[in-house]
């Protein structure tokens, strides 16, 4: 369960740095440092955990993709129904 709890929080972090990105797209701003870094994030959560945890790896991946999906398709829908407030 601590690969799981590893992987959430990495997840969560790289989809906060995302959203970040995205953010600063939309408003044509660019932000390349949250780009950048998102990229390490499945790295040192997955090599944390591979050094800490090994047998727990998978629970890692899994946790880490699930709140990446997760999290994405909740931003999605909030994004989505505030637009439809709005028209």
């Amino acid at each position: 369960m601590l690969g799981a709890a590893l992987g959430g929080i990495t997840g969560g972090i790289q989809l906060y740095l995302l959203i970040l990105v995205a953010a600063s797209v939309e408003q044509c701003k660019i932000k390349l440092w949250p780009l950048v870094v998102q990229f390490f994030c499945p790295i040192v959560g997955l090599g944390l955990c591979a050094i800490l945890w090994r047998s727990q790896i998978l629970y890692c991946a899994i946790g880490m993709s699930g709140v990446l999906l997760v999290g994405a398709l909740v931003k999605f829908i909030g994004v989505r129904r505030r637009k439809k407030d709005v028209e």
